[in-house]
């Protein structure tokens, strides 16, 4: 038996100890770019629960930006004295539906504190209940999932330029979005100047990710198309993740793609001006990145000294994506497990559908009912309704 074998062996007898202890509990992951209304929906008394007993959270130091929660209390509704904890650990749209047909995460163990360092833990694993995703399941790896789910509001997303990136690249079009996805372009496709001759590359997340599902599909790329994409070091250095030395490269896992937002906007902040920032690829000078992000972790990037882009020519604003003149968005989705879902998880799927438009901030995460367009999904332009 290896070594993971033995760990997940490890994680599940862990669950199966915290279920007989009596506990309620309900597992949520899926979308990151959702992650911030969610975990707030979760968190306003009377939504979804009428007490919190006990928060804990690890990954971020603002609470609905970690990547791990864990939230005791009583649910509204529920029988008196009945004490349910909802875990969350956001690993992706795409990783999430695949989760809710037969998959497990690492959520934190009851024993787990606060802890806002990259070393978080300890991590129980278990069978996932409910899952956001920022694509219809229909344009999902698993279409033909048996889950049910409730449209439940508008995920605006961005493409931003790396620190030290370019200062001529201002804007991205999808001809040229989808020319930079097959291996990286000269800048000069960009900026319309031929003296940019060094070249442009994409980072961006994982084939777990809605956030890839919907720039992908958005830009024409095709959403199961293999993208080849660069990761940097945090001295602005190329990373060359399998040894080969071709650093940019597709990815077709999550070799070439991070796992989470937070490590996208985290890249978005190296030097790439710096002296060890050197093209590799291309054999010498320097190079620029841009990266697909969700709204949040656009901001964190721009935070991080990153450049926030034109799409089309178009700024991302609410009202522009409200009248479909800013194309980049997604419809977002909750999902729930057709199958063993327990009465606390049913709960929680309904108030969570019903509640979380609430906490549609109108940047990061948009009320369904304030949008005059519409789309059916990433492969489709939006219309004005």
């Amino acid at each position: 038996m290896n070594t993971k074998s033995i760990a997940l062996m490890g994680a599940l007898s862990l669950a199966l100890v915290n279920l007989a202890s009596g506990a309620n509990y309900v597992y949520i992951t899926g979308s990151t770019a959702a992650r911030n209304s969610t975990v707030q929906t979760l968190l306003d008394v009377g939504v979804v629960f009428d007490s919190i007993t006990s928060h804990i959270s690890q990954g971020n130091a603002t609470d609905y930006k970690a990547t791990y929660q864990m939230i005791t209390g009583h649910l509204a509704g529920d029988a008196a004295g009945v004490a349910t904890t909802v875990k969350t650990h956001w690993s992706g749209s795409e990783g999430g539906i695949a989760d809710l047909v037969g998959g497990t995460e690492q959520f934190l163990d009851d024993t787990a504190v606060n802890n806002t360092t990259n070393t978080p833990g300890p991590f129980v694993g278990a069978p996932v209940d409910l899952a956001m995703a920022d694509n219809d399941k229909a344009f999902s790896k698993n279409p033909g999932a048996n889950i049910t789910g409730e449209f439940v509001g508008i995920i605006p997303f961005k493409w931003v330029k790396e620190k030290g990136s370019l200062a001529g690249i201002t804007n991205v079009t999808d001809a040229q979005i989808r020319v930079l996805l097959t291996g990286g372009a000269k800048a000069a496709l960009i900026t319309g100047n031929s003296a940019d001759i060094s070249y442009v590359y994409v980072t961006g997340r994982d084939s777990f990710s809605g956030t890839r599902v919907n720039s992908l599909g958005i830009c024409g790329y095709g959403i199961f198309a293999n993208p080849y994409q660069l990761k940097v070091a945090a001295d602005g250095s190329m990373i060359d993740p399998d040894g080969s030395q071709t650093y940019v490269s597709y990815d077709n896992g999550s070799l070439y793609g991070y796992s989470g937002g937070g490590s996208v906007a985290t890249q978005m902040g190296y030097d790439l001006s710096l002296a060890s920032s050197i093209d590799l690829v291309a054999g010498s000078g320097h190079f620029s990145v841009i990266a697909y992000l969700g709204y949040s972790d656009a901001a964190s990037a721009v935070a991080n000294g990153g450049t926030e882009l034109a799409y089309n020519g178009v700024v991302a604003t609410t009202a522009n994506i409200q009248q479909g003149l800013y194309t980049f968005w997604g419809n977002e989705f909750l999902y729930k497990k057709n199958a063993g879902l327990s009465s606390q998880a049913s709960s929680v799927y309904s108030k969570l559908a019903t509640g979380i438009g609430a906490h549609a901030d109108g940047t990061s995460f948009i009320s369904k009912g304030t949008m005059n367009a519409v789309r059916n999904g990433p492969t489709s332009d939006p219309v004005h309704q």
